[in-house]
Parts: structure tokens; sequence; C-alpha cells
């Protein structure tokens, strides 16, 4: 893997003559970045922790850890940016009580949650798992687009499907969404790791 250089300001003033250790940064930092070197900025265009700018930096995305946070009554992101989409991923959630998983989106005018259900309800001896793409959530639309993948860890090791390819919610009036959460119909999450990853998208750009 190609070594990731930082340059200095002075290295590259108005006037001077670059080492040839600089020459050679400006020539292999393009490679090192594309090949995620340690030190490199991250390549915002591809998945990453919302967190993270530079690889190696050991940040990793993760918003709730229950041996950490302990129970909660909600999961809820970091307030969303213009000019990207956001993707949650959750290991081994529960409730205290059975319930439904949801995902909730939080409209920026409204001021108000809009949800919908993740799969069908969940024992609380059971946990979910789950990986959600959130499509364009700064692109002010009456409609928002999400792509949901879960599956349901039954007690005694069996497991249940309940793959959504793809949904929607309606929050008319035409709006931004600021945030999102998971939330359980009932009962507070009570296990579990949760992380939140982003990529550059440009219809909503600044």
């Amino acid at each position: 893997m190609t070594t990731y250089t930082s340059i200095s300001n002075a290295a590259v003033a108005v006037g001077g003559i670059p080492s040839s250790s600089v020459v050679t940064a400006l020539r292999d930092n393009p490679s090192a970045i594309a090949e995620s070197a340690n030190g490199a900025p991250v390549v915002v265009a591809g998945w990453h922790p919302v967190d993270k700018v530079s690889i190696g930096d050991g940040k990793d995305g993760l918003i709730y850890d229950f041996a950490v946070n302990g129970s909660l009554a909600a999961v809820e992101t970091p307030d969303f940016e213009d000019g990207y989409e956001y993707r949650i991923m959750a290991k081994g959630i529960s409730s205290s009580s059975s319930a439904i998983p949801r995902l909730e989106l939080y409209r920026a005018t409204s001021a108000s949650w809009k949800d919908a259900d993740l799969s069908a309800s969940i024992l609380a001896t059971e946990i979910f798992y789950c990986d959600i793409e959130i499509l364009l959530p700064r692109l002010a639309s009456e409609f928002f687009f999400f792509r949901s993948r879960g599956v349901i860890s039954q007690a005694g090791g069996g497991a249940s499907g309940s793959t959504i390819t793809g949904g929607f919610l309606n929050v008319a009036p035409s709006q931004k969404i600021g945030k999102a959460r998971l939330i359980f119909t009932a009962g507070n999450v009570d296990a579990g790791k949760v992380w939140l990853f982003r990529r550059r998208e440009y219809s909503s750009s600044p």
C-alpha cells in the first residue's frame, strides 16, 4: 500500500522550492487516499463512519452501546448534514417488552417524527439486526425512500427473515429530514450496538 504523507503549508509556500520528499508525497498521496492508507483523509463518496475524518483515527461511527449507554427509550442519530446520505446498522438490539422495531425520521419543518415498521413484532426474548439506508434525507421532498434489511434472532438459536427491500415515508408538506432514530413500539432498547455511516451526495449539497 502507498504511504500517505501530510504536507505542511510551509513545504509548498509561494517562492519555495519543494524538496524531493514533498514532490514524492504530491505524487503518491492521491494513490494513498484511494487505497485508504493510514492517515489519509476519508473518501467521502463511499460509506464511512459518521465521525471519521482520516484513516486510522479510531472513529467507528458507534452511536449506541448498551454496555456504555444502558437502556434507552430510543437510539437517536446526530443531526443530518446537507450533502450526505445516511446508513444505520444495528447489531443485536432488543426491547424490554414484546414490540415492533421502527425507523422514525424527524421532519425538520414540522418538528415531528414519522415512522415505518421494520418487521413484525418481536418478543422480549428475541433480538433484532438491521441495515437501513436513508436516501437523500436532506433534499426537500414530500416522500423519503429507504432500503432496509433485517432479521430476528429467536430464542434457542433460530432466525426469521423480515427483509424489506424498499420503503418510503410520506412527510408532506415538502421538507428535509433532520435526523433518525430506532425505537420499539413498547419498552426500551435494552441490548446491542448501533452504528451510523454516511456518504457524499450532490443533490442537496449546500
